[in-house]
């Protein structure tokens, strides 16, 4: 099941900068707006407690919204890598990345063995990088992204995605902000 439909969001997936009656957080929205590396600022914010905790990768084929986003076909598996950003024990961002598998030749094959290591590293470091437009949603707590990526947690989240071209090749993005980050942001608090 695609998980941006509105049955399954709330208010479906809109660019960020298009208003919102329902809009996130004003202490989140520079995250969901942050064009560079969210590892970078995650690591500033986690310090030597960030972590990266691989959930899961492997072939598959992407959910029909990934596929539109991408230019890509549902017929055809893409490499998905599903992992928790976290600091120490606590998940701060559930991330999902679909890339197709005509994106992992030459150099970003190794995309596929990341293990714990975050992508943005990768993405931010090496690569001539662009990012298209970021899309951002609310993340509703019997959504199939919070079951999937947010793991049912029972507050309400926020997401944003977008699609990386790296040397060309297409790959998409999304990044659920959970719970404890929000909360942290909100009251100043180290998460």
């Amino acid at each position: 099941m695609g998980f941006d439909r509105p049955t399954a969001m709330g208010a479906g997936w809109r660019p960020g900068s298009v208003p919102r009656v329902d809009g996130p957080p004003e202490s989140l929205r520079p995250w969901l707006d942050e064009p560079g590396s969210l590892t970078r600022r995650l690591r500033a914010l986690a310090g030597d407690a960030f972590g990266v905790e691989l959930q899961h990768q492997h072939w598959q084929r992407p959910w029909p919204t990934e596929a539109v986003r991408l230019g890509a076909s549902t017929r055809h598996a893409a490499w998905v890598r599903e992992v928790q950003l976290c600091r120490g024990q606590t998940p701060l961002v559930a991330a999902r990345s679909v890339i197709p598998a005509s994106s992992l030749r030459g150099p970003l094959r190794r995309l596929r063995r990341l293990g714990r290591q975050p992508l943005g590293q990768l993405l931010f470091g090496r690569y001539p990088v662009t990012r298209g437009v970021i899309d951002i949603a609310p993340v509703q707590p019997d959504s199939s992204l919070a079951r999937r990526l947010a793991r049912g947690r029972a507050t309400p989240a926020w997401a944003r995605r977008s699609v990386f071209r790296v040397a060309g090749r297409p790959l998409l993005v999304t990044e659920v902000f959970l719970p404890a980050l929000i909360h942290a942001l909100a009251t100043g608090e180290r998460p």
